[in-house]
């Protein structure tokens, strides 16, 4: 488990926070132009409207690649308890 300062987790936090909402984005937009781009065509898998199956399989397997590379690539594993290191510590009367 990586040691950071207050700053230096607040830091990390906001980096995940703002991955895991363009990810949200991304799952999005693909779930509308899927859905709507194709429904125009008329195939069919399995007996279901193809852009039904495209839309929702295709953002579950999405989903499942951007949120392990979210795991691998931008999470980091921290212990959120307060640890007092002097130098970057914050008070209440900062």
């Amino acid at each position: 488990m990586e040691k950071m300062s207050y700053r230096d987790k607040f830091i990390q936090m906001n980096k995940e926070a703002k991955a895991t909402w363009v990810v949200a984005a991304i799952l999005i937009a693909f779930w509308w132009i899927t859905a709507f781009g194709l429904a125009g065509m008329d195939f069919t898998i399995l007996h279901m409207p193809g852009w039904f199956v495209v839309s929702c399989f295709g953002v579950w397997l999405l989903s499942i690649v951007l949120v392990s590379l979210l795991v691998t690539k931008v999470f980091k594993n921290f212990s959120l308890e307060d640890e007092y290191d002097g130098a970057n510590a914050m008070t209440m009367e900062e």
